[in-house]
């Protein structure tokens, strides 16, 4: 499988740069594109397809769980599932807490909380606890991902969705060329052509967004991989 860099260019066209100085800032160019690529399907795809290529954390204790770069797809106690509830809500959740929210062991909830020093946190109700499976936490999630130019694959991340990560990097690239023959080449017949371009590449990632959501997209099959 071509690296993603290849896989761009398959659709944007190969960028002209020879200065090691040049070709290191469009190598970094692309590996934001990317991550913003990545991290935007990530956050469309729905739940059952996050779900085989989650991590799954358990928990035995009332600590909570650091979620900082990761997207939850599920949470469990036992075998039960949670709801998240809102963080106002924290104080009727407690254990002993008098009040009618507080939830019972077959209806678990969970709210994420910031820290003081670090990123947030996720916290069950009732807290988990380290007797057995049926009072554990499971907590089933994503790492946002952050790929680089060179790879080929996105590591805990469908192999089904790549391919609209780097759609997605593509459309970037060319909004980026665009934006560079208007405002600084100010070529506006070129500008014209990298916009029809553009609207192509943006056509075959709302096709493969829909794809991925399980609905009928607007080309008949989905684009193939570039080599």
């Amino acid at each position: 499988m071509a690296n993603f860099k290849t896989q761009i260019e398959n659709l944007t066209g190969k960028k002209s740069v020879t200065s090691s100085t040049a070709i290191a800032s469009y190598n970094s160019m692309l590996d934001n594109f990317l991550k913003q690529s990545a991290r935007a399907v990530l956050d469309v795809l729905p739940d059952e397809v996050l779900i085989r290529d989650s991590i799954k954390s358990t928990i035995t204790d009332g600590t909570g769980l650091d979620i900082t770069d990761k997207k939850i797809v599920k949470v469990l106690r036992g075998d039960y599932g949670a709801i998240e509830i809102p963080l106002e809500l924290k104080a009727q959740v407690q254990a002993s807490s008098g009040s009618l929210m507080e939830p019972a062991l077959r209806t678990p909830v969970y709210y994420i909380e910031g820290q003081t020093s670090s990123g947030g946190k996720l916290f069950i109700k009732p807290n988990p606890e380290n007797t057995s499976a049926s009072t554990k936490g499971y907590v089933y999630y994503n790492l946002f991902p952050s790929p680089l130019w060179s790879d080929s694959s996105i590591t805990n991340f469908p192999d089904l969705a790549e391919y609209a990560v780097v759609i997605g990097a593509s459309m970037r690239v060319l909004q980026h060329k665009v934006n560079k023959m208007i405002h600084e080449e100010e070529d506006i017949e070129l500008s014209s052509v990298a916009q029809q371009e553009m609207g192509i590449i943006q056509a075959m990632y709302q096709d493969e967004i829909s794809r991925l959501n399980g609905q009928i997209g607007t080309m008949a099959q989905p684009a193939p991989r570039g080599e």
